[in-house]
């Protein structure tokens, strides 16, 4: 009897120590890629550049989940197709198959090349791919994108996605505020804009809500738009040029702590736990 209450015991002890090693955590490896892809084999009519820095799930203790949150990642990244590729060859497949791309999109310049010798095609594309806040509950994941294709300036965005690791799901504004939220929301998101940018410029911010109308923003247009990413502290959301105010202003972080959501807020939802862990 007593070795068969040992062997139990152990048993138990084997399986507790099983699964607390398994990865809580989703666990990562980067990627990274610097490659230049001329137009032609003459070396000054124009190249392409990219540049990647991507960070990529590669382990996590329920299979099905980081598979989800790979597939997200990789079609966001890069495009669906690119989902049945390892990590180890994803980055370098996209790049060739934007150089591709860039030499079919300028092939028919080649006679135009040939009496301008000295006319350039310089194209760049970099991309980085990047966790955020990761513990056992949340896994955030940001993507920063700039496409340079000739003329005045190139375009620069930056887009979150937030996932649930009990489900492997994206988090939605849905999920996280109650019915009827967005009025509330939007104006806690303007005057965040107020707030901040009297923060930044005391002396020529802006002094109330009504005066973002004085200003380069588009105060129609300022609203929750579903690109935020979570913190332990906040949500904050992020509107990428041409959003809400003019190319020049660039891009626009609005911080939101979790005290100002309250009231909005579902009960019991993915963050509360964040939320407890604040007034510890």
């Amino acid at each position: 009897m007593k070795k068969q209450t040992t062997i139990l015991i152990l048993s138990v002890l084997v399986s507790v120590s099983f699964f607390s090693c398994k990865q809580k955590k989703i666990k990562t490896d980067e990627q990274d890629f610097a490659k230049k892809y001329y137009l032609t084999s003459d070396t000054s009519k124009g190249a392409l550049k990219v540049e990647m820095q991507i960070e990529l799930p590669t382990k996590f203790y329920k299979e099905s989940i980081m598979d989800s949150i790979r597939k997200s990642i990789i079609t966001n990244l890069f495009g669906e197709k690119y989902y049945a590729y390892s990590n180890d060859s994803v980055v370098e497949k996209f790049a060739k198959d934007l150089a591709t791309e860039y030499r079919l999109n300028n092939a028919s310049i080649d006679d135009f090349l040939d009496s301008v010798r000295t006319y350039s095609f310089n194209n760049e594309q970099n991309l980085s791919g990047y966790s955020l806040l990761s513990d056992n509950n949340i896994y955030v994941y940001g993507i920063d994108r700039y496409i340079f294709m000739g003329g005045a300036h190139g375009y620069e965005t930056r887009n979150y996605y937030n996932f649930d690791l009990k489900t492997g799901k994206q988090i939605s504004e849905s999920d996280l505020f109650v019915q009827g939220y967005k009025n509330q929301l939007t104006k806690l998101i303007q005057n965040r804009i107020v707030e901040e940018s009297n923060d930044m410029n005391e002396s020529q911010g802006v002094s109330d809500i009504l005066n973002l109308e004085d200003t380069d923003f588009w105060i129609d247009s300022i609203k929750p738009n579903g690109n935020f990413y979570i913190t332990d502290v906040s949500i904050n959301y992020v509107f990428n040029p041409y959003e809400i105010a003019p190319f020049y202003v660039g891009q626009t972080e609005v911080t939101i702590p979790f005290e100002r959501l309250k009231n909005i807020l579902k009960t019991e939802n993915i963050i509360t736990y964040l939320i407890d862990n604040q007034s510890k």
